[in-house]
């Protein structure tokens, strides 16, 4: 059975819950899917904004932790955003490990890929 936190951050009552694998699963695929830029700025815009605005999630990801849509989290202050995260990461030890080591592989990657290139010499 997960675990549910109810939080109260705020004028916000949120229930921050674990994720099940099948949860960090969706996510993933979720995350690839989205990787495509949009056309329109304003979609642009929200694209950045739920992959780039936290440090080691995506809003959107933040959202699948609790009873909130992303558009939920519209209304949160930085503050109570980081008060959210501090909590979800309680709850989701092992999604927030997988998240830093996919990132250290990635990064691993290129810089691989850049060793790897040939320079012009001068």
């Amino acid at each position: 059975m997960r675990i549910q936190k109810t939080l109260h951050i705020g004028e916000h009552q949120v229930t921050v819950q674990e994720l099940t694998v099948s949860d960090i699963r969706g996510l993933l695929v979720t995350s690839l899917v989205g990787q495509a830029i949009a056309e329109d700025g304003d979609q642009q815009a929200d694209l950045i904004m739920r992959n780039a605005l936290l440090a080691d999630l995506t809003l959107d990801e933040l959202a699948a932790m609790t009873n909130l849509s992303p558009a939920g989290l519209d209304g949160f202050s930085q503050s109570e955003l980081q008060q959210l995260v501090d909590a979800c990461r309680d709850l989701n030890p092992l999604f927030f490990g997988m998240r830093a080591r996919l990132a250290a592989a990635r990064q691993q990657a290129e810089m691989e890929a850049i060793a790897a290139m040939t320079w012009p010499s001068s």
